[in-house]
């Protein structure tokens, strides 16, 4: 089953009343696709469609972020925003009776219980305050032709503070129609879902073979080299199918950087920037290619006996781009790398003079 982020902590004295806030109204829990029966909290989120479902390259199914560096500084995929929740009637199921247990909590403090006695009366009898028109009966006469919409964190974001920001409670929207003025810089869009596909992507490791294998020689080149076969453009979409809305990422290697770890070494190409052919970089080393110069690889000048291993580094670039359920086609996100570093032992070769 696809990755599923369903809502977050926001606005804690006010969704804890929904069971949102803790997280215990969404365990796993078998459904009959076909009636609903035996549907808990977070299976209604999925099969509504309100979760963001991610497919493809993906991390443990959308949760934690991928392995892409982007190399656009101060460029970050959204720490929360709001998305389609549930409809009318199941969104009463689930507050009314959250609420209403949270109300008859013994010793719940004054100003507590009257916070949530205004959110009763909100979505019960009309009490509106701005930009929350009140609701009668939940909207229930009105199921099926839109859904509540909730607060959603991004899991993958380290900043607590800036995923609670989305903190508005629940609020209605039609279907076909956009999210109210006042939270469109936060409703979920297709842009926004690249971004989180992006930020979930995983790419192949930067495992670069090297030869000759373990320690290497001053003078003598050492061939780098990436297997064509694993470096292939890879895919991650993420989908919201309650809004019929999709973005697809699609990142591509576009070359190899090699950093010998010593201002003594000679790289080839100079710069060190290897480009891809067919998916791979560089060539394999072949028997007799010894005294060649590599397409892609480094000459050691000078031992690393007096300063320890030399720490050999390779990264990839990836380029990505995506395309979107509203037309998108082919638009850039940010470059993205992935490195990896391993140490080498450089040996100098003594002659010997007769």
């Amino acid at each position: 089953m696809p990755g599923v982020i369903r809502p977050g902590t926001a606005v804690i004295s006010l969704l804890c009343a929904f069971g949102l806030a803790t997280g215990a109204a969404y365990a796993d829990a078998p459904i009959d696709r076909e009636t609903g029966a035996g549907a808990d909290d977070q299976e209604i989120w999925a099969r509504t469609g309100g979760g963001i479902q991610f497919s493809g390259a993906v991390k443990d199914e959308g949760q934690g972020p991928g392995n892409l560096t982007p190399t656009t500084a101060g460029w970050d995929p959204p720490p929360c925003w709001y998305a389609p929740f549930l409809g009318a009637k199941d969104f009463k199921r689930v507050a009314k009776k959250s609420i209403e247990e949270q109300m008859d909590t013994p010793g719940m403090p004054g100003h507590a219980g009257n916070a949530l006695q205004q959110l009763l009366d909100h979505y019960e009898d009309g009490y509106s305050w701005p930009n929350h028109p009140g609701f009668e009966d939940w909207n229930v006469a009105n199921d099926g032709e839109g859904m509540f919409w909730a607060g959603v964190e991004n899991p993958a974001e380290e900043d607590v503070l800036a995923r609670g920001e989305c903190s508005e409670v629940p609020f209605w929207v039609d279907n076909g129609e956009p999210a109210p003025g006042w939270v469109a810089d936060q409703a979920i869009d297709p842009a926004m879902l690249a971004e989180l596909a992006y930020e979930r992507m995983v790419v192949p490791d930067t495992e670069a073979e090297l030869r000759p294998e373990g320690e290497q020689t001053v003078n003598l080149p050492t061939w780098v080299w990436l297997d064509s076969a694993e470096f292939r453009p890879v895919t991650a979409e993420a989908r919201i199918p309650a809004l019929d809305m999709w973005a697809r990422t699609t990142a591509t290697p576009v070359s190899l950087t090699i950093d010998p770890g010593t201002d003594d070494a000679e790289l080839h190409p100079g710069g060190g920037e290897c480009a891809m052919s067919d998916g791979g970089v560089g060539a394999p080393y072949r028997k007799g290619d010894a005294d060649k110069v590599p397409p892609c690889g480094v000459t050691y000048l000078r031992s690393s006996e007096s300063t320890g291993p030399y720490d050999f580094t390779a990264s990839v670039t990836w380029q990505v781009r995506w395309s979107a359920s509203d037309g998108t086609e082919d638009e850039p996100l940010p470059t993205g790398i992935i490195e990896a570093t391993q140490e080498l032992d450089v040996r100098e070769i003594q002659a010997v003079v007769r």
